[in-house]
């Protein structure tokens, strides 16, 4: 009856296991759980784990209660992979799938093909006796690792052999931990792949433009050493502010994809050099010279007629008058002028700050007129180009402004359609709010302060950063981190940014990851 109640006991207990590791899907924590849950089952002092892989066993996991209560640090097991062998015990167990219980392992019978390598034994001064050795088959018969239970203890504390009632309970845990790895081996390639998909998928978007390569990568970087560095926080403002590792992922995947929403944005906008498109710049300058052609026309013309009714200019003929021709100065002037109104055009479309003085200048410009050969009256500059040259910094438009900031929206509706679990239900909203601004002056949503997530906020600064310090843009140069981190400073100082993370960032010096 006592041994039916033992029996009891240990199938509960192994069913319990069994929950405890189908619950459990980070592979590293998995087999250390197999294995304290194994010693635990058999009183066993140590144990360790090997995973097969192809013709190679390979060290996972060491176990040792003796080792681990004597003062000062051990020399532990050194890990190495295990080629698959019938003369190692845990390659034995690995070819044949059979358990092997044995009593004392420097008593081996001649007759066996496996030996005991001492090597742990003599560099730690421990003393390997007993040893229950069992294959991790999965359900459909596959071994997928060794299991080893070192030194079993009675109740006195003393290392006997392990009872041969506990080898089918500890085969049938072996099972279950094969099932269970499995399981987190699938779903550890799946989420791997999912992550290999985001971030090529975040890189081809950044690589549609030269200026913005590798930014998704360096803004997820930057959010994780800032995490990090609060999480480590035990004063201050981020005291008792944590970050577990669902959040950290949760993080991550949200700064690899903020910036997927530009797939829907054109490349012109997205990537616009100059205030206006080589195109429309090239019909710029020859409208120009059409202008100059037409004038020059009409003025010889004018000046034929001139000749043609005056006798006196009639009988000079043959002598080269043209430097007192007042045409000549005239057309000096002309082409003088419209070289300088050209040359501000041009240097209007490719700088990033328009002053007042040359916003009237490009303004006269634009209300000046000329008669094509068809005879109809053409402006200088049409009311679209002027539209463009007039911008008063940077070279986006109002309108390709708004263009550009829908990207937030078109990637708040790209990813919440991404099937995320529920500890990754923060995404799409982290990502879509790294413009939100804590005055209430961002976008999409104009939130303030508090309304705006933690995360976003540590995305708003390293976007901010990022921008600013990143290769060279055809507008500007790149910043230096001091120059850019004063822009921040001056951004948190008027209420826009979170002044505790900017402090954070800049004062850790965390951008030099």
């Amino acid at each position: 009856m006592p041994e039916d109640h033992l029996l009891q006991e240990q199938i509960t207990k192994l069913n319990q296991i069994g929950i405890a590791l189908s619950s459990e899907i980070n592979l590293e924590k998995l087999l250390e759980l197999i294995v304290f849950e194994a010693r635990g089952f058999t009183g066993g002092d140590a144990g360790s784990l090997y995973i097969l892989e192809e013709d190679t066993l390979y060290f996972r996991v060491s176990q040792n209660d003796t080792l681990n209560q004597r003062p000062g640090p051990s020399s532990g097991f050194k890990p190495y992979p295990l080629p698959v062998s019938r003369e190692s015990i845990a390659g034995y167990v690995a070819i044949t799938g059979e358990p092997l219980n044995i009593e004392n392992v420097y008593d081996l019978p001649t007759s066996v093909p496996y030996k005991f390598n001492p090597d742990f034994d003599l560099r730690n001064d421990y003393v390997t006796k007993s040893m229950l050795v069992v294959p991790m088959r999965d359900r459909e018969g596959e071994v997928l690792g060794v299991l080893q239970v070192i030194n079993a203890k009675d109740k006195k504390g003393v290392v006997v052999g392990f009872p041969k009632s506990v080898e089918d309970l500890v085969m049938s845990l072996a099972s279950q931990a094969a099932v269970a790895i499995r399981n987190a081996k699938l779903i550890a390639d799946i989420k791997a792949l999912f992550e290999a998909l985001i971030r090529y998928s975040a890189s081809a978007i950044d690589a549609r433009s030269p200026h913005t390569a590798g930014h998704s990568r360096r803004v997820a970087a930057y959010s994780k050493a800032i995490a990090l560095a609060i999480h480590d926080q035990t004063t201050g403002p981020f005291a008792g502010v944590f970050f577990a590792p669902e959040q950290l992922e949760e993080l991550s995947y949200a700064a690899w994809l903020h910036d997927i929403g530009k797939i829907g944005v054109p490349e012109n906008i997205l990537d616009k050099n100059n205030r206006l498109t080589g195109e429309a710049m090239e019909s710029i300058v020859n409208r120009f010279e059409l202008i100059k052609a037409i004038h020059l026309n009409r003025m010889y013309r004018e000046g034929a007629s001139v000749e043609d009714s005056n006798p006196k200019a009639s009988a000079s003929e043959g002598k080269d008058d043209s430097l007192n021709d007042p045409r000549s100065e005239e057309i000096r002037k002309l082409e003088g002028q419209l070289e300088e109104e050209l040359s501000l055009i041009q240097k209007t479309n490719r700088s990033s700050i328009l002053s007042d003085e040359d916003l009237s200048a490009l303004q006269n410009i634009a209300s000046k007129t000329y008669e094509d050969l068809s005879g109809d009256t053409i402006p200088y500059l049409s009311q679209k180009e002027l539209e463009y040259l007039s911008v008063r910094k940077g070279n986006l438009t109002a309108e390709e402004y708004k263009r550009i900031q829908t990207h937030v929206e078109l990637t708040y509706n790209i990813v919440k359609n991404i099937p995320f679990t529920r500890s990754l239900k923060g995404v799409p909203l982290f990502s879509a709010s790294h413009h939100e601004l804590l005055d209430g002056s961002g976008y999409p949503k104009g939130l303030k302060g508090d309304e705006i997530p933690l995360q976003s906020r540590i995305l708003a600064v390293v976007d901010i950063f990022d921008a600013l310090t990143a290769a060279d843009r055809p507008y500007r140069r790149a910043m230096p981190p001091e120059k850019a981190g004063g822009i921040l400073q001056e951004e948190a100082n008027a209420g826009r940014l979170d002044t505790d993370i900017v402090n954070l960032f800049l004062d850790k010096k965390l951008y030099e990851i």
